[in-house]
């Protein structure tokens, strides 16, 4: 059974809402959040740091989405990339945020798989693993969900360059892999975010636990068993509150006060 401190709540389910109001939403059923820096939630908003100072929530930080630039040929557009992320870094680092999760690459439309891109990408991670030391942030590198659309969906498709792994439950389910990053050695996977959707060929749906092909029951034993971090990451409230049901239905997350 997961500790009910090892929880959290993405700001995605709230992503029509001010900053400061999601955060009062989720400190009403999870003791932790995590902040999707962009639009209405970003970090880079002086209203936005004001209203995370004020609710004293632990967080981590969701990165903004660079889709393929961080894998880009071009010079130019990597540095795009990571300087729009260290604006960001420099904002969750100064507000005390816990993780930085990016995206590595998600491309349009499928390619095969390219060397000169895995190639960027490492670069790339050599660049965050630089911000990572300088701020004194992790960084995670997420696993990407559709098939020829992204270089990182398997363990070993990527060396992180000593950046820390977020494990997307939802997308490994997409995928097909899983059972393969569950089986990765103890420190492998340094945080978790748990979504439901129908498998592969369906779509990531970010559907609420308990509707479709996740069985949340293994994720949940890994992270407990690190001592992981689990957002619970949905597009709506409705889906937030069915999947903290499912999970305590099955006694996989201690009640709030047990």
């Amino acid at each position: 059974m997961l500790d009910y401190s090892l929880i959290a709540i993405s700001s995605g389910a709230y992503s029509r809402l001010p900053l400061a109001a999601a955060l009062l939403r989720i400190a009403e059923v999870a003791p932790a959040a995590e902040i999707c820096s962009w639009g209405l939630h970003s970090l880079t908003e002086p209203v936005n740091a004001r209203a995370v100072d004020l609710s004293g929530l632990p967080f981590t930080v969701h990165a903004p989405f660079t889709h393929d630039l961080l894998g880009s040929r071009s010079a130019s557009k990597r540095r795009m990339a990571i300087e729009l992320h260290e604006r960001h870094m420099a904002a969750s680092a100064a507000l005390g945020a816990r993780h930085y999760v990016v995206h590595p690459d998600l491309q349009r439309r499928q390619k095969p798989r390219s060397p000169r891109t895995v190639a960027a990408l490492e670069r790339s991670f050599e660049e965050l693993r630089r911000l990572q030391d300088e701020y004194g942030l992790s960084v995670l590198v997420e696993n990407m969900p559709f098939l020829k659309r992204s270089h990182f969906l398997a363990p070993a498709d990527l060396d992180l360059q000593g950046l820390g792994f977020t494990l997307d439950v939802g997308h490994a389910a997409i995928t097909g892999t899983l059972g393969a990053w569950l089986a990765t050695p103890p420190g492998t996977i340094t945080h978790m975010h748990l979504h439901d959707n129908l498998g592969p060929y369906n779509g990531d749906l970010h559907h609420a636990l308990g509707t479709g092909v996740v069985d949340a029951a293994p994720a949940i034993a890994a992270a407990e068993a690190a001592g992981t971090t689990v957002v619970l990451e949905h597009i709506d409230e409705a889906a937030v509150l069915a999947s903290l049901e499912h999970l305590r239905s099955r006694g996989l997350l201690a009640h709030r006060n047990g």
